[in-house]
């Protein structure tokens, strides 16, 4: 080996070094930046989460140990008042609250009298339930039928 090749060698080894030197630092930046996130992901996911602060009294929560267990007992105290009053329950579904609140969607329909008496005993009764959006419509035949979503506080 003489002494023109290792020079040839040394100087092509450096520019090479040169050229890549702006790539492996913008990696090393962008690999600082995900350790420092992980670090911080762990940090929050170690932390302490706060009680859940009840949303109402207890004797005015709706019965339950989930949003779920909530909405179906809800339901069925629906059902039950409207096979009290005469009113056809046509849907009562759950939806997806969350926080603390369990929400089902409703279709009632029945005699117009009937059907506001319902809704006036679901408002009224405990636990404390309450529509948040609803809509009534005459049907033929003195009829009417009630959508509506109603919330009540499991929490």
């Amino acid at each position: 080996m003489n002494r023109a090749t290792l020079i040839a060698g040394v100087g092509g080894g450096l520019a090479v070094l040169a050229l890549l030197a702006p790539a492996t630092g913008t990696a090393l930046g962008k690999l600082m930046r995900a350790r420092e996130a992980a670090a911080g992901a762990r940090l929050a996911a170690a932390a302490p989460r706060p009680a859940a602060v009840p949303l109402a009294a207890p004797g005015l929560r709706a019965p339950g140990a989930s949003e779920t267990e909530a909405a179906r007992g809800l339901a069925g105290r629906v059902r039950r008042l409207a096979a009290e009053g005469g009113v056809l329950v046509e849907q009562a579904a759950p939806v997806v609250a969350g926080e603390g609140l369990a929400r089902l969607r409703l279709r009632l329909s029945g005699p117009d009298k009937a059907v506001v008496a319902l809704a006036d005993r679901i408002e009224r009764g405990t636990p404390l339930t309450r529509f948040a959006a609803w809509r009534m419509t005459a049907l033929p035949g003195g009829g009417l039928r009630l959508e509506g979503e109603a919330v009540a506080a499991w929490r």
